[in-house]
Parts: C-alpha cells; structure tokens; sequence
C-alpha cells in the first residue's frame, strides 16, 4: 500500500521535529546559565555551532531605525575566513549596525514582527554588506554559498527588541514556528539577563550608598573624639586583611568590615561628660559606658544591610576567658569576627599618642599582645596576626585612613 504523505514531506517533517528537539534543549541551556547578557550569547553561539548551524543575534536601538549585531555564531573555517576579512575592511561583524530599511527582510521581520523564511541568503547579505565593500568581500560571500535561512523578529512584552537569524541547508519554511518559539525564548532569557544586571547594579548603588553613610558616621565619631581620629577606618582595613589571611570569605569579610566601621557607633549615645572624664569612671559611669554594645545593636538590628555585621559591635569587649562584657562570653561563644578585631584594636590603640601617654613601641605592642594570649585574646588569632606583622606588616597599615 502506498503511502498517502510524499517521502519528501516525511524527511522535512522529521527534521523539523529534530531542530525543534535540539533548539528546545539550546533554550533550556540558555534558561540555566542566565548570569549576564554576554553569558547568553557566549551560549547561544556555543550551542548553534553545535548544532551545525549559523546564526546571530541582533540589537533593536531605541528608534526602531538600526540593528545591530551583538553575537555572530559561525564554525571554526567560516570564523578564521571572516576575521581575515574583517581585518582587511577594517570592520567588525559583532557590533557592526545597519539600518533596517535597508534589508528588505528585516524590514519585514522587524515591522511586521513576523518570523520570514528565505531561499536564498546570499541576496540578504549582499543587502547587509556596504556598497563601497561588495567588491572585497565578493570571496567570502561566494564561500558561504547561498544556503536557506530563517528570520524572526525578539519579542519581549509585545515589542520587537530585536532579531534572530538562523542559517542551515536543512531549513525549510516548516521550521518557522519552530524557530519562531526559539526567538522568543532568547528574547526572555536576554530580559531576564539585563533584569539581573540591572538589579545588581541597583544593589551595587544601594551598597556604595550605606558605605558612605557608614564612612559618614565614623567620621562624626572621630571628629567627636579626636583622640582616635582615623581609627575606625585604620581597625577596618587591618581586621580585613587579618582576617583574609585565616581564611574568611567574601561574604564574611564584607559584614566583618561593616562591622568594623561600625563597632563604636553604641558610643553616639553615651554623655561626653563620661566619654571625656579625665578621670577614673565611677560604677554608675562604667554602667553606662558598658551599654555602648547594646546601644549599637539595637540601632543596628533594626537595619536589614547591617544586621549580619552586629558581630564587632555587640562582642568586641568580650574577652577569651570569660571577665569581658556585655555578655561573658567565653573562647569561641564569642564570634571569631569580634575575636579578630579585638586583637586589631587594642594593636591600634597601643600605637596611637593619647594625651595620657605616648604610642608604644611596636615590640611593646607585640610584648602586650602576647603576653593577653589566652587571657583577653585568642591565641589562634594572637599567631595569625603575629604572623602577619613578621611577614607583610604593611597589610595593617593604612597609608591614608581617609581614602
């Protein structure tokens, strides 16, 4: 019995359904590897040339009046061929813009926002090439031959953002649809890239804002209290590199510095009359100052960006044995972030003039530090910094706190 559907039809129809297979996979692999825009086209070109196929994608601008091409994929041959020439015209593909007027497809597919197959590419790229370069790039474009390809307008939201060419001897107009669904699941993934780049750049604004506002604070403490002006910043970037060299990460290094910045702001609220008492503290007084913890934590929990970084501010006057405040916590109940700065502290405030007397000299520092291992101080922290000074004591120093 003869078949009804010519073997022809069978043959386009099966590879149709196989494009539609391995672009649906190509889209999933773009979906997941979404982190920015470039990382999209580093993909789409990655996977097209796997599929055997040539393709690009190209920018829409703000008028509706230029493409332009933001990623070009070609196999390795076409790719050297192309950078030769492009060397010779002195002009990019990637990046290189054309008025959309001026391809009759283009037109076509950007105004009608319709996917539009072509027999023969070969009269598009003629159109693409500027006239005064035909001449030189005749070779090349006799070299890519004149295979079918397929057009189809990037809508996001109901609006043409941009286009999608697809090049491949086995492309028919069955694969419109196909390539159609394809466009429009690049047009998602580039939106959702520039969504995550815009968010990132927003959190980026929003955290160089609460920077600034922190420096801000320190800096009216400081001026409060000229005796440790600079201090704050100074304790900030030592702690830091402290702590990177006994291995904190990123993210623990980001709240540590915050902080760190942050680790005498509780003192905002305690009177100058106690601050700046020439003289010893009474009881009633060293109450009072002993709230300086607690004040900075309630001001701090009630920030969301600083509430990872109370660790400094609520447990810097906690001592390894267990006689600091304000909780008594003793050894490692006391969050190693705190256990770091106190040693960076009290090493600042020892080589710092007071009206009381003069800085110390780095081995009476060193001499002081040692001798409060295991008392006030981690001993595991006490060596690390130890270390630190012996090997690159230039990673406690900064040159200009205010910077």
């Amino acid at each position: 019995m003869t078949s009804s559907v010519p073997e022809k039809a069978k043959i386009q129809a099966g590879a149709s359904v196989q494009l539609l297979y391995a672009l649906n996979n190509v889209a999933t692999t773009l979906q997941q590897s979404i982190q920015n825009e470039r990382n999209v086209y580093t993909v789409f070109q990655r996977e097209v040339i796997g599929l055997g196929l040539r393709g690009g994608i190209s920018e829409l601008d703000e008028t509706g009046q230029y493409l332009q091409f933001k990623v070009i994929a070609h196999t390795n041959p076409i790719r050297k061929i192309l950078t030769s020439y492009e060397k010779q015209a002195r002009l990019k593909a990637v990046g290189y813009t054309v008025r959309v007027d001026s391809v009759d497809v283009y037109y076509r597919v950007i105004h009608e926002g319709l996917a539009t197959f072509v027999a023969d590419t070969s009269k598009v790229s003629s159109q693409v090439i500027p006239h005064q370069l035909r001449g030189l790039i005749k070779p090349i474009l006799s070299f890519l031959g004149s295979p079918p390809g397929i057009f189809a307008p990037l809508i996001f939201d109901g609006k043409v953002k941009g286009m999608l060419n697809m090049v491949g001897p086995n492309l028919t107009e069955a694969d419109l649809p196909t390539l159609q669904a394809f466009a429009n699941q690049i047009a998602v993934a580039l939106e959702n890239a520039r969504l995550i780049t815009s968010l990132q750049n927003a959190n980026q604004a929003l955290e160089n804002a609460y920077q600034k506002a922190m420096e801000g604070w320190v800096m009216a403490l400081d001026l409060r209290d000229q005796e440790i002006e600079g201090h704050s910043m100074r304790v900030a970037y030592a702690a830091g590199n402290l702590a990177e060299s006994m291995g904190m990460d990123a993210e623990e290094l980001h709240c540590l510095n915050i902080g760190a910045l942050m680790h005498d702001i509780g003192k905002m609220s305690i009177p100058d009359s106690i601050l700046y008492k020439p003289g010893p503290l009474t009881d009633a007084e060293w109450e009072i100052m002993r709230q300086h913890p607690q004040n900075a934590c309630a001001w701090m929990e009630a920030i969301d960006y600083m509430r990872p970084a109370l660790d400094i501010p609520y447990c810097h006057h906690e001592r390894w044995d267990g006689s600091g405040y304000p909780q008594g916590l003793v050894g490692e109940e006391i969050p190693l972030a705190a256990r770091i700065f106190a040693v960076v502290d009290a090493w600042d405030a020892m080589s710092s003039d007071r009206p009381y007397r003069k800085a110390l000299q780095p081995d009476e520092v060193i001499a002081q530090i040692k001798a409060e291992s295991g008392s006030h101080f981690d001993p595991k922290v006490v060596d690390a910094f130890l270390n630190l000074i012996m090997n690159d004591p230039a990673l406690l120093e900064m040159e200009n706190p205010a910077s």
